[in-house]
């Protein structure tokens, strides 16, 4: 079995952690017992350049990708980029460091084919086995938000390490479902933006007319 499984047959005090039902064919797991977080090295900005190799800074999870991304928009040497540790399709970037509490862990997949070099106070989650998707709007969910919220520390500058990253408890459906779970989201996203812009559209009428 490729998760862990927390429920009913599990010591008491780990049952106690689980915090609503979930159906039988899904299962409650530690993030810290499916594949491993690696931190990224540190990349400055001033490292960057116009043409090189590609890497992801933690800012840009906040900026530049949103969800997911194929392609990095910063470079950097080739020598540089030797020295950083690197991420690669379907893994899972998360910031470690942010502006405020609910925030951090911006968690963004990257479907690319490339490899990447991953910059300071960002984290990749690699050799998971899910759907990289399905993470990405889970961690956005008001339930993982709050307890990003409570694990962070800092008021002006937020941190959270990996290993408290790797304590969250996550509901991990079979692979089909995360992909229904994941068709249905990117559906209603879509309407969402098709209503979106028929609004603005209708906004800009009344202000011409």
């Amino acid at each position: 079995m490729l998760y862990e499984k927390i429920g009913k047959n599990e010591p008491v005090c780990i049952a106690d952690e689980v915090p609503f039902e979930i159906p039988d064919s899904w299962e409650w797991v530690r993030i810290s017992s499916i594949g491993s977080i690696v931190r990224g090295s540190g990349i400055k900005r001033a490292e960057t350049i116009e043409f090189g190799k590609p890497c992801v800074r933690y800012e840009e999870l906040y900026t530049t990708y949103h969800t997911s991304f194929n392609q990095a928009v910063s470079f950097v040497s080739e020598d540089l980029f030797e020295r950083c540790k690197h991420f690669s399709y379907g893994d899972i970037l998360m910031t470690l460091a942010g502006e405020n509490k609910p925030d951090i862990v911006n968690a963004v997949a990257y479907l690319g084919n490339d490899l990447i070099a991953a910059g300071g106070d960002l984290a990749y989650w690699t050799a998971h086995g899910m759907n990289p998707l399905y993470f990405t709007y889970l961690m956005a969910s008001p339930y993982i938000v709050g307890r990003k919220v409570n694990l962070a520390t800092g008021n002006i500058i937020v941190h959270i390490s990996g290993d408290k990253l790797g304590t969250i408890l996550i509901p991990i459906p079979p692979l089909s479902e995360q992909q229904r779970i994941v068709d249905k989201i990117l559906e209603a996203e879509v309407k969402l933006a098709e209503y979106v812009g028929k609004e603005n559209s209708l906004n800009v009428l009344c202000i011409t007319k």
